[in-house]
């Protein structure tokens, strides 16, 4: 068809659409290895915290911060960087992001200190931040199905990031060198990753020109399901950020457990139930789908707490594990609510507002427990933050059902 279309409008005078070039096979598996190891990257230090809080006598509430730089990374990147491989394309923006991800664990190999941490985490963040967009872009570039490729990015990226962590808890359990090993280990995964150049461009040429920060905007009229979907985001990132970044402290107080396989276990449960969540979401409206997770998040929770009360781990694998799947359909029913609501001209800054409220969610509740475990006890940190949770979570339930029929659709210019 593509080829008929050609010669109808060369017989009309017009100049043909140069010929995309062939896909290879291996380009679709290529860039989706490329995004499940750098995202992996991300929580490859999650087992390790205990090892660099003991070592460098580090309080909770500095470990939330270390973690929270990978965020700020991420946000960076997505702010500053969003649109660049737009701007160079897309193998031109991940073969860096690789390198960037390669250089966050030699620092996290050669600078085990303080400054070391932030600078590691921070530089992860920044290959999350790039690796992320422009993987997306590549994948639906590549696959016939756009649909079908927005779900593979987007399980990937949970997978991704439950990998990192179960493989690094069984490096730091039961291999030497715990502090070394698992970085060194994802940089031998990484660097296949340069057979990216190997692969072809598939969308419009590298258009060029300055880079500038994303703008974020909501448009009056969608600024009720933007809020849902925000708030949901908020509180499901919560509920992942707290078992990425304090998971060992949670453990070893509540539990008595001081296994770092056990942490990697906990955060593999959470964010693999979020991948496989999405996958099970996906006949789901989004409003349904926000509804669906939103309710799973505090139940999650709930087992959560039980299994601190009662120290028990299962209990507490089971909360991670339910709460991670509703935090799975909400991160996606939100972004399709959201996606669906804007005018095309204006998707960019929704799904960036959208990201925003994400990172957001990932950090500053994680360092608001911190804090709350250095000042008092275990329990009430986490009873504190459950409450904080639930109540946005049935407020996010609350405007989704007060949208009713109301909610516009996404309308294309004529």
């Amino acid at each position: 068809m593509r080829a008929n279309g050609q010669r109808r409008l060369a017989a009309a005078g017009a100049p043909a659409a140069p010929a995309l070039p062939a896909v290879p096979r291996t380009a679709v598996p290529a860039v989706t290895y490329v995004l499940f190891v750098v995202m992996a990257g991300g929580t490859v230090p999650t087992p390790v915290y205990a090892l660099y809080a003991q070592r460098l006598h580090l309080s909770p509430p500095v470990v939330a911060l270390v973690f929270a730089a990978y965020a700020v990374g991420i946000l960076a990147a997505l702010l500053l960087f969003g649109g660049l491989s737009d701007k160079i394309g897309r193998r031109a923006t991940l073969v860096p992001a690789l390198a960037v991800a390669v250089v966050s664990s030699v620092v996290f190999i050669a600078l085990p200190t303080l400054p070391g941490l932030f600078a590691g985490r921070l530089l992860s963040g920044v290959s999350v931040g790039l690796t992320t967009g422009a993987a997306t872009a590549y994948l639906r570039e590549l696959h016939p199905s756009p649909p079908r490729a927005a779900l593979i990015a987007s399980v990937t990226n949970m997978a991704g990031l439950g990998s990192g962590a179960l493989l690094s808890g069984v490096l730091v359990e039961y291999a030497p060198s715990p502090d070394v090993l698992p970085y060194t280990v994802l940089i031998a995964l990484l660097l296949p990753g340069a057979a990216l150049v190997l692969l072809p461009e598939r969308g419009a040429a590298p258009r060029g020109g300055g880079i500038r920060p994303q703008r974020i905007g909501v448009p009056p009229a969608v600024r009720r399901p933007f809020t849902a979907a925000a708030v949901a985001v908020f509180a499901s990132f919560a509920l992942l950020g707290l078992l990425a970044a304090l998971a060992g402290n949670f453990l070893a107080e509540g539990l008595h457990q001081h296994s770092r396989l056990a942490v990697g276990l906990v955060a593999f449960s959470a964010f693999g139930s979020a991948g496989a969540a999405q996958l099970l979401a996906v006949r789901l409206a989004p409003r349904t789908g926000l509804v669906v997770g939103m309710t799973a998040v505090p139940l999650g929770l709930a087992l959560i707490l039980t299994g601190l009360s009662a120290a028990s781990l299962p209990a507490f694998l089971c909360g991670s594990v339910l709460g991670g799947a509703g935090a799975g359909t909400s991160f996606k029913s939100g972004l399709a609510l959201v996606t669906s609501q804007a005018a095309p001209d204006r998707v960019s800054e929704l799904v960036s507002g959208y990201f925003v409220a994400a990172y957001l969610g990932l950090t500053v509740p994680v360092v608001g427990v911190a804090v709350l475990l250095a000042e008092g006890t275990l329990m009430t940190a986490a009873g504190v933050f459950a409450g904080v949770v639930t109540v946005l979570c049935l407020g996010s339930i609350g405007v989704t059902a007060a949208l009713g029929n109301r909610t516009p659709t996404r309308r294309t210019p004529p």
